[in-house]
């Protein structure tokens, strides 16, 4: 009953403060994925990936920031002990990030301003290429959840948010190893405000 009440009052103030302001923020950005820890006898080694999307920012001083992006995560994987190739591992999925944040410097409706945030973000894995692997999207999770932590800057109608997320699900299933993604991230675009 009292995480029922904290999270209601929660809801109902940044719906107040969401009636002040809102931000929406189309962008696009990259992202350097790699794992928890290396599979049984092979060793990854992170890539370059991307994403595109945006997120609608509710509130003025503190803030929450629902979003939606197109993602392709990248990383190699390499089999100890022999001279076979690397194999390229590349998962698209769409992420939907739901932070909470605070403009520490500056608010939302200034144009300068310098913004941390955290929170959760589900990725719904939409396609898996694996190479020559053999192994397919049935041998990935569905859904893979992260926790981030990040912060960005506005200028004007542009900004940049950059973050770090920890994978709290394992990335293959059925793992006895329990790997999970890390990356960074960096996305820059435009902000469209709304009073």
């Amino acid at each position: 009953m009292k995480k029922t009440a904290i999270t209601l009052i929660l809801l109902i103030s940044f719906a107040i403060t969401g009636l002040s302001q809102m931000v929406i923020k189309p962008g696009i950005g990259l992202n350097f994925t790699n794992m928890s820890s290396d599979p049984q006898s092979y060793e990854t080694t992170g890539r370059l990936g991307w994403q595109l999307g945006g997120t609608v920012t509710f509130g003025n001083q503190f803030y929450f920031e629902p979003g939606i992006f197109w993602v392709k995560n990248n990383w190699n994987l390499q089999e100890l002990d022999t001279n076979l190739p690397e194999f390229k591992n590349d998962i698209s999925s769409l992420r939907i990030p739901a932070f909470v944040g605070i403009n520490v410097i500056g608010d939302a409706t200034d144009d300068r301003n310098f913004h941390i945030f955290g929170g959760p973000a589900a990725q719904i894995v939409t396609k898996v290429n694996t190479g020559s692997t053999g192994l397919t999207k049935d041998d990935f999770s569905n859904f893979i959840w992260g926790l981030n932590l990040g912060a960005g800057i506005s200028i004007g109608k542009i900004f940049i948010d950059g973050g770090y997320e920890w994978g709290l699900t394992n990335i293959y299933v059925n793992d006895p190893n329990e790997i999970q993604s890390r990356g960074f991230w960096l996305n820059a675009g435009f902000r469209l405000e709304f009073l």
